[in-house]
């Protein structure tokens, strides 16, 4: 969301309240691990004129984002409710200020470092890739059954101490 600098006039705020989608966001280094719910994120706040060069933006944003989990890879919805209350340049030639930079690294300084689907997730079995949230794999009855011959070599020597 783009304001015109000559709205924000000394300490009058200027009242936001917009969405914000997936496709408003610019991620080109890849650096969000989630990605934003189709209802989007609601912003509101205010954004004043703190001098000639700088900007003060008071936000709040709430939704639901996606992210991946952190055993099984499915994707779990995380409530956010962030605020970004932070002075922003701008310069002279600049006719419009763009919110949209403020949004987007209040995500990324709040996204959290690991999502779970639930607390007691089982996650994926890292043989076969079978989600055993959902079904028990085959490969530890195939393990046992084998008697553990897929022991690595370098570990050989340990297993003469058991």
């Amino acid at each position: 969301m783009k304001i015109e600098v000559s709205q924000l006039h000394g300490k009058t705020p200027y009242q936001a309240d917009f969405r914000v989608y997936s496709e408003d966001i610019v991620d080109d280094n890849h650096e969000l691990s989630g990605e934003i719910s189709d209802q989007g994120l609601h912003v509101t706040g205010q954004i004043f004129l703190l001098n000639r060069h700088q900007v003060m933006c008071d936000l709040h944003i709430t939704g639901i984002m996606l992210f991946k989990c952190a055993r099984c890879l499915k994707l779990t919805p995380y409530s956010c409710d962030y605020g970004y209350h932070e002075p922003v340049d701008i310069k002279d030639s600049d006719s419009y200020f763009d919110l949209i930079p403020c949004v987007e690294e209040c995500l990324y300084i709040n996204e959290p470092f690991r999502v779970l689907c639930k607390p007691d997730c089982k996650g994926i079995c890292p043989k076969c890739g079978a989600d055993l949230n959902v079904q028990t794999c085959q490969c530890k009855n195939e393990a046992d059954s084998q008697n553990n011959s897929e022991i690595d070599p370098r570990m050989e020597v340990l297993k003469k101490l058991l």
